[in-house]
């Protein structure tokens, strides 16, 4: 790792910017299902695993649907094949939890195939999409929410770093949703939260 490299403000989206995107993608899934098409519905799925799972652009981009465990407890996503070809269990709440199962039988009405080894996200030819692809369906997700241009598929993995460290104080967990090979990079995402700030800046006010 760099030893200047630094996550800084404009690397990761912030709580607001979470939420715009997420009710974009949304109300684009629900206005694109209403007339039968597939685009929203996907690209939606795209940005809350995204943002609520830390997985690289790569990582997603393999993902079979034999690595989604939703029926086991606590639910998890297996990354066959992280950074220098390292798995791990990746936990996921039980908002995207849902969703991901719905995604998965919504597959079979677009005749897209659920099969163990099918992809999660199909490309061409029902062959796993590929990263450019994801990327550039994210980036429209973001200018369609109106958000900040320099937001991006990996701006999600640093937003959901820094928001899983500032829930928990707990970089051990961090370290492992995301994959780090040491706690030198992991430990970039404990600088406090632009929120966090507002709050500590207001403290002087208390008595």
């Amino acid at each position: 790792m760099n030893k200047d490299y630094k996550i800084t403000r404009e690397k990761f989206f912030d709580l607001q910017e979470r939420n715009a995107i997420l009710k974009t993608s949304e109300d684009g899934a629900n206005a694109d299902k209403a007339k039968g098409r597939m685009t929203w519905p996907i690209r939606y799925m795209l940005v809350h695993l995204a943002l609520n799972s830390g997985l690289r652009v790569s990582e997603i981009a393999k993902l079979k649907i034999q690595d989604v465990k939703l029926s086991i407890k606590p639910p998890y996503i297996f990354v066959r094949n992280g950074k220098r070809g390292k798995p791990r269990e990746v936990y996921i709440d039980w908002e995207l939890t849902k969703h991901l199962k719905e995604f998965i039988l919504q597959k079979k009405n677009w005749n897209q195939s659920t099969e163990p080894e099918a992809p999660l996200f199909s490309g061409q030819g029902g062959r796993h999409s590929t990263t450019t692809a994801l990327y550039i369906s994210f980036k429209q997700a973001v200018r369609k929410a109106a958000l900040r241009d320099d937001l991006t598929i990996h701006s999600a993995r640093h937003g959901y770093a820094t928001l899983l460290y500032y829930k928990t104080k707990d970089l051990r967990a961090v370290q492992k949703q995301l994959g780090h090979s040491s706690l030198n990079m992991t430990s970039l995402y404990a600088d406090i939260m632009p929120e966090e700030n507002g709050e500590i800046a207001n403290k002087i006010l208390d008595n």
